[in-house]
Formats: structure tokens, C-alpha cells, sequence
């Protein structure tokens, strides 16, 4: 298929643990034109691991991407030449994530450190998928600041976009984003590109497209917040968050067999949830020591 970049996009960026398909599916019925999966290991994938393999679930209307992290070029070709991944309309290879189990697996940022063993795994990856490629990917790591180099590389290796995070690997979310680095590697590629990073505003995003950016990946401000797509994009949201929040909790009790772990994951999206209230702060310790889905729906039920 063929991506329609005359359309600015507003995504949902992948994070681990949090865009799960509920989530992925209530963030697009509220404006996300794309909806990026959790990040999923390549290796889990090729030895059939039943939770990586139930993380591709997935029931969004948006374009749909599957975002995939792996170092083993012949895994990763086995894995996009199966039908596993039939539901997604793109594949988006991670050469970002700072977390540093993935990075010491030579896996994430670390990608970023030979360029040329990298291009030979993403060139594969165009070659073998039959699907749009795309690449995320950091300022650098270990000091070198290459993602200009980076990006001409995933140009030259066939990609269909790339999406830059403006931090390093050192700096992992902290500080502020270097904006001016989203504005030099628009200007040094021809391919689309998406800023990923502090995307707040409807005036962020306008900067955004205003430098040539092709869209934006909205990712921590999303958070508990699915209601920011409909913001951004200036439209009616379809239902009240509290619809939302319901609207996640019934997708998930399809998905996790027993209550004890639905209670003990849905907890950190409920705190998330009320984070925006007047009493928040009592709200999450209440939830804290929640036990019972019947506690969480109660809960759901006042807000």
C-alpha cells in the first residue's frame, strides 16, 4: 500500500507497555490517523512466543504499524516473509529505544553505532516486506551525533519514512528536544519525515509542518490523554473519556485470562486515567491498592 503524505499525520508513537491494541483502538477512534504497536521483539516472534504473538492483536481503523527491534538479519527476514504480521500496514524498525537491556542486546540505539551493518539488515527488511518500511531512530549515541548519516542511509536502503527523536541515547527522555535537528534532516533527505518528541500543542504541530515535517508521533502526552488527537486535530471527540476508560478496560478482559492480571495491569492506565483530576492524587493511592475488577469498575463508575 501506498502511505498518503499530501495528508499531515498525527500518530500514535509506540511505548512499550502502554499502546496495547485498547489503546491503540481508542486513540484512533479519537483522531489518530496512525497507531504504532508496542515495541516487539524479532527473536520472540521467530521462536513463536505466545505473549509477543498476542501483542499483535490489533482492531484500530488507522493506519496500522507494528513497530519490530532485532539485530539478526536472517530472524527478521523470516519473520516479515511470514503472514504473522498480516494486520499491519507498515513495518517500523526501531533504532531508538534507549533502554539500556535493549541497547546492551546491541538492539535499539545501538543500531545507530555501525551504519553500514545496519543499512544491510534494513535494506533486507525493504526487500523481503511487502509492506511500507519505516525507521525510528535518536540524535546518536555514545557521543556521536550521526543522524543525518543515519537518515540518508535508511533513504538510500529504501525506506518509506523515518521518524527522529530528537535526544540522544544518553539523554533518554530527559530534557527538551533539539528542535532544530527535526528542520536539518527534513532538509538533507527526500523522504518523509516525523518528529517524535514534546508534542503538546496544536502549535507544536504547526511548527512541525511549517519546517517540512511530514507528520508528528505523539507518545508521553498520550498517555491517559487519547482525547489529544481529537484536540490537535480539531475535531469532536466521539465519546467522554469516561466512555474511553470503560472502552479499554472491555477490550482488555478478552485479552487477559484471569482477573488477577488484568487488575494488576489495568492499574497503571487508570492512574494515568485520572491524573488530570482534582483529587489525582488521593485517586492513585486508592487504586494502588486495588485487588477486584469490581473496585476498578466502581471507580470507572464516578468518574
Amino acid at each position: 500500500m501506498k502511505i498518503n503524505f499530501n495528508k499531515f499525520i498525527i500518530a500514535l508513537a509506540p511505548m512499550a507497555g502502554i499502546t496495547d491494541f485498547a489503546f491503540r483502538k481508542i486513540c484512533a477512534d479519537f483522531g489518530a490517523d496512525m497507531v504504532v504497536s508496542e515495541m516487539i521483539s524479532v527473536k520472540a516472534l521467530e521462536h513463536n512466543s505466545k505473549t509477543s504473538q498476542k501483542m499483535l492483536r490489533e482492531e484500530s481503523k488507522s493506519l496500522r504499524a507494528v513497530q519490530l527491534f532485532g539485530h539478526e538479519k536472517e530472524s527478521l527476514i523470516k519473520v516479515i516473509s511470514s503472514d504473522i504480521l498480516k494486520d499491519f500496514d507498515i513495518i517500523d524498525f526501531n533504532c531508538g529505544c534507549p533502554a539500556p537491556k535493549i541497547v546492551k542486546n546491541n538492539d535499539g540505539s545501538a543500531m545507530m553505532r555501525d551504519i553500514g551493518k545496519t543499512r544491510e539488515i534494513i535494506s533486507a527488511l525493504v526487500k523481503f516486506s511487502n509492506r511500507p518500511v519505516s525507521v525510528k531512530f535518536r540524535l546518536g549515541i555514545d557521543g556521536d551525533i550521526n543522524y543525518i548519516e543515519f537518515g540518508k542511509m535508511c533513504e538510500q536502503a529504501g525506506v518509506s519514512f523515518i521518524t527522529l527523536h530528537a535526544r540522544t541515547r544518553e539523554q533518554g527522555y530527559a530534557g527538551a528536544v533539539d528542535k532544530t535537528a527535526y528542520k536539518k534532516l527534513v532538509e538533507s533527505v527526500r523522504i518523509p519525515v516525523f518528529w517524535s518528541g514534546d508534542i503538546k500543542t496544536k502549535d507544536d504541530v504547526e511548527y512541525a509542518r511549517s519546517i517540512g515535517c511530514a507528520g508528528v508521533m505523539i507518545g508521553r502526552n498520550a498517555i491517559g490523554n487519547p482525547e489529544i488527537f481529537s484536540i490537535l486535530k480539531e475535531i469532536n471527540p466521539p465519546y467522554s473519556k469516561k466512555d474511553a476508560v470503560k472502552t479499554h478496560l472491555e477490550l482488555l478482559k478478552s485479552y487477559y485470562k484471569t482477573e488477577r492480571t488484568l487488575v494488576s495491569y489495568f492499574k497503571k492506565h487508570l492512574m494515568w486515567y485520572v491524573k488530570s483530576t482534582n483529587n489525582a492524587t488521593l485517586l492513585k493511592q486508592q487504586i494502588l491498592q486495588y485487588t477486584t475488577l469490581e473496585q476498578i469498575e466502581s471507580l470507572i463508575a464516578q468518574m
